[in-house]
Formats: structure tokens, C-alpha cells, sequence
């Protein structure tokens, strides 16, 4: 394996395996959409709970916490490389299940209740993907009894009452909404949580700006304009992948309220001072409204691949 290569694979799994199990926050500029309770007690299956309350059954713990609202996943598509995810003008409410016991109950038993209508749990096109943003780990299932359950909501959610339901049975299809069905368990969203699920939804419009050539010694300035043209605030998270010779991943997040537009700039400069440039630096930016692929030619260039070693560096401004 490649030097450059190798040593970026490295910083990036410890990286993520740091990150596994933790929510980082929701979708509105301001403040983080989420509801979290450190220290969950133990609730009776029949009593009444909220997001955060351990509720013992069928001798297991189930915890749901943390309400995440979201528009779009980034996620990992290799181990450098990302891809991101969107709703296409719905919406994600994501939340953290944490079961104990010996059997953990199925994760499409899973779902919310939005006055009275059912979504199921899952976002299928990311499977079993690590999730880098908005929460970072994997999706919950019985051999992962401690991940994030995502589900596909309409954005604005027109509903009054918000929660989290433990079926009996539920459909094993994800993004699809179950039948109405006795649960097992409920978890009540707080209204103040509920409240960015009934916000209109962002609609970003986005444009990259590289160069075709630099010189061996100059580096590669990229410049991406983002800009949210939807009725609600957002995220826009994107990524930049390295495709060779060097490669890694590196995520931009830029939340934007309705109608603001925001400039991120990196820089690529692993090859300059190279004794022995590429010919050629390839790259691709990913995100809503932006699926780009770069070559960007290096005059005096022409090393064969995957010899080359350095750093990428970025900055973004707004």
C-alpha cells in the first residue's frame, strides 16, 4: 500500500473509532436539536416515558435518547472515502437506542408515531455504513445493540404529538411505514425536541471553483459556494475525497438559515516541494446539489501513482 496512503487510512480509523456511538448535534444553526438525559432510570414498560428513560422488558433495557433532526447523512462509502446522503425534501429524525440484555429486540420493531401515523426505522441506502454526520457510529440492529435508528419523516412533520414506539412485531422493509401495531414501548418526544421536525426544509444549490493546472510548487486552491435557497434552516455537509495520488476524506459542514449563503475554502498541497511530483491530483467534492470529479494537471509532473507522501489542509470561511 502506498506510504501517503497508509498513513491517512490510520489517522482516519482511529478518528472514527473515537467517534462510534455519539451524537453531535442537529440541524439548526443556532443550537443543537437533541434531547439527552445522562443518568436514564430504569421505567416499567406500561408507564409513561420520555426520551432518555431506560424502560425494562422482555429482560432487556431499552434507552432512546437523543433526538436528532437532520436533512442529509454523510457517511462512509470506503475507508476514504464519503458520500452523502439526502431526503430529497423530507427529513431525518435520528435517535440513539442503547439495549442491555442477552436478546435485543429487532431494529425494525422500531419506529415513530407521528399522531397516530407510523415510520419505520432504517435508511436503507446507508445500510451498515459508519455514519460521520449528523451523529457518527453505526445503525442500531441486534448485533449492534448500541447505535443511532434513523427514520425517514415529511418535512415540515405536521403532527401535534411525537414519539418513539417499541413494536411487537413491525415490517422487516426500512423506509417504509409499518402498520399500526400495540407497542411494547413508548418514548414521548418533548415538544421543545419536536420543534425543528415542523420546520421547513433547506434546498441547497452548490458550485465548486479549481483550477485545470498549477505549477509543481503551487497549490491547488478549491472553492466552494454554497447557498441554502429552501424556508428552513440546514446543514450542508459535503465532503472532499482525495482520489489519488494521495487518499483520504475530509467532511465540510455549513449551516445556513433560509436564504444565507456560505463560502468554504481548502487547500490541496500534498505535492508541492515534492521531489517527484504526480502528474495529476485527483479529487471529488460530494454533497445536496453537488457530485463533482477533479483532475487537476501539475506542470513538470509525472510520477507514477501512489508514490507520493504529505498532507492535505483546509480551511473554511463564510
Amino acid at each position: 500500500m502506498p506510504s501517503s496512503r497508509r498513513t491517512l487510512l490510520a489517522s482516519i480509523g482511529a478518528a472514527a473509532a473515537g467517534l462510534a456511538g455519539c451524537l453531535d448535534g442537529g440541524e439548526s444553526p443556532a443550537s443543537p436539536t437533541r434531547t439527552s438525559t445522562a443518568t436514564p432510570t430504569d421505567t416499567p414498560a406500561d408507564d409513561a416515558a420520555t426520551l432518555g428513560d431506560a424502560v425494562a422488558l422482555d429482560g432487556v433495557t431499552v434507552t432512546v435518547s437523543d433526538l436528532v433532526t437532520a436533512h442529509s447523512v454523510r457517511y462512509l462509502t470506503a475507508p476514504d472515502a464519503m458520500g452523502v446522503a439526502t431526503t430529497e425534501g423530507d427529513q431525518f429524525a435520528v435517535v440513539d437506542a442503547s439495549v442491555r440484555g442477552e436478546q435485543p429486540p429487532a431494529p425494525h420493531r422500531f419506529a415513530l408515531v407521528a399522531d397516530g401515523t407510523y415510520y419505520g426505522s432504517g435508511i436503507e441506502y446507508v445500510g451498515p455504513a459508519r455514519v460521520d454526520a449528523p451523529v457518527s457510529g453505526r445503525q442500531y440492529d441486534d448485533s449492534n445493540p448500541g447505535g443511532f435508528l434513523g427514520f425517514r419523516v415529511p418535512a415540515p412533520l405536521d403532527a401535534e404529538s411525537v414519539a418513539v414506539v417499541l413494536s411487537g412485531e413491525g415490517r422487516r422493509a426500512t423506509d417504509m411505514q409499518p402498520e399500526a401495531d400495540d407497542p411494547a414501548a413508548r418514548w414521548s418526544v418533548p415538544p421543545a425536541a419536536a420543534d425543528p421536525l415542523r420546520s421547513p426544509p433547506p434546498a441547497f444549490s452548490a458550485s465548486v471553483e479549481v483550477p485545470t493546472e498549477v505549477s509543481a510548487d503551487q497549490p491547488i486552491p478549491v472553492t466552494l459556494d454554497v447557498t441554502n435557497e429552501g424556508d428552513g434552516p440546514g446543514v450542508f455537509r459535503g465532503a472532499i475525497n482525495h482520489r489519488g495520488p494521495l487518499y483520504s476524506a475530509a467532511g465540510i459542514d455549513l449551516p445556513l438559515s433560509a436564504g444565507e449563503s456560505a463560502t468554504h475554502e481548502a487547500t490541496i498541497d500534498y505535492h508541492v516541494d515534492d521531489e517527484t511530483p504526480p502528474e495529476s491530483v485527483r479529487f471529488s467534492v460530494v454533497g445536496p446539489g453537488i457530485d463533482r470529479s477533479v483532475a487537476v494537471t501539475v506542470e513538470g509532473g509525472g510520477t507514477p501513482e501512489g508514490t507520493t507522501t504529505g498532507t492535505a489542509t483546509a480551511t473554511g470561511t463564510r
